[in-house]
């Protein structure tokens, strides 16, 4: 056990393209059962619809999920222990040449960014009077931003090394909001393209969110800007916002219907 951080450290890469084979994978399986099951029966685009039930359980696992990582936290378990022995391993294994490549790729969930995004994204649908596609985008993104900020400053976990690392972050550790913000912006975005762009679309949309949302949260870890519990618990939390803002569109999207 001791030595899995270093072994970590080694293979980070094969590690990080096998979570994002995994993810695309799984991802993709999910889209093809959800299309057969229900295609035939409710319609071109049927299959998209979230159910009360099943968003319900969505959360509430992985509500619980969050809560298991900031006790494990919060109680300095072994978890923590862990985290810092991978950090230390990827903060002495890892080279600057690679660095530097995956600080390009963590911009891409900056928050300023993904605000900048949100907002222009937020107004053209209000310009279309699309409500029922702004209210579920506004909750979502505007829910996981407040929430992640609440709970950095009530848990206030210092990050690796003191925010040392290839580039450099203020603030507190816990959760991660690259993670959580990627989560929700991208997930929210594939669901908002589900519903206005065509069927034979839907899978490159699916492929595009799950990739940039696997990678930015992971980049986080590699980069020594978070801890492993950090990132997990970052997705955990966007999960949860992702599938209250979804569950909200699809109850909107009914009540239209009717």
């Amino acid at each position: 056990m001791d030595n899995l951080p270093f072994w970590i450290s080694r293979h980070v890469l094969g590690l990080w393209a096998g979570v994002l084979v995994l993810a695309l994978l799984v991802a993709d399986f999910a889209w093809r059962r959800a299309r057969r099951s229900r295609l035939a029966a409710t319609g071109r685009d049927g299959y998209l619809a979230l159910r009360l039930d099943t968003a319900t359980t969505l959360l509430v696992l992985f509500a619980a999920l969050f809560l298991l990582l900031a006790w494990a936290v919060w109680t300095r378990t072994a978890l923590v222990e862990f985290d810092m022995a991978l950090a230390q391993a990827l903060h002495d294994g890892l080279s600057r040449n690679l660095l530097q490549v995956v600080a390009v790729v963590t911009h891409a969930g900056d928050p300023w960014l993904l605000v900048v995004a949100a907002c222009a994204i937020a107004l053209a649908l209000a310009l279309r009077r699309r409500w029922h596609l702004f209210l579920p985008w506004a909750v979502a993104l505007g829910g996981v931003a407040g929430s992640d900020e609440a709970i950095k400053q009530f848990v206030q976990r210092p990050r690796p090394f003191g925010g040392h690392g290839f580039i450099v972050e203020t603030g507190f550790s816990f959760p991660s909001g690259h993670a959580a913000g990627s989560m929700v912006f991208f997930g929210m975005l594939a669901w908002l393209l589900l519903r206005l762009w065509p069927p034979q679309r839907h899978r490159d949309v699916i492929t595009a969110a799950v990739a940039l949302i696997a990678v930015i949260g992971f980049s986080r870890v590699v980069l020594q800007v978070h801890y492993l519990s950090d990132v997990l618990a970052g997705y955990a939390l966007g999960a949860c916002w992702l599938v209250l803002g979804i569950a909200l569109g699809e109850q909107l999207r009914r009540g239209q219907a009717r």
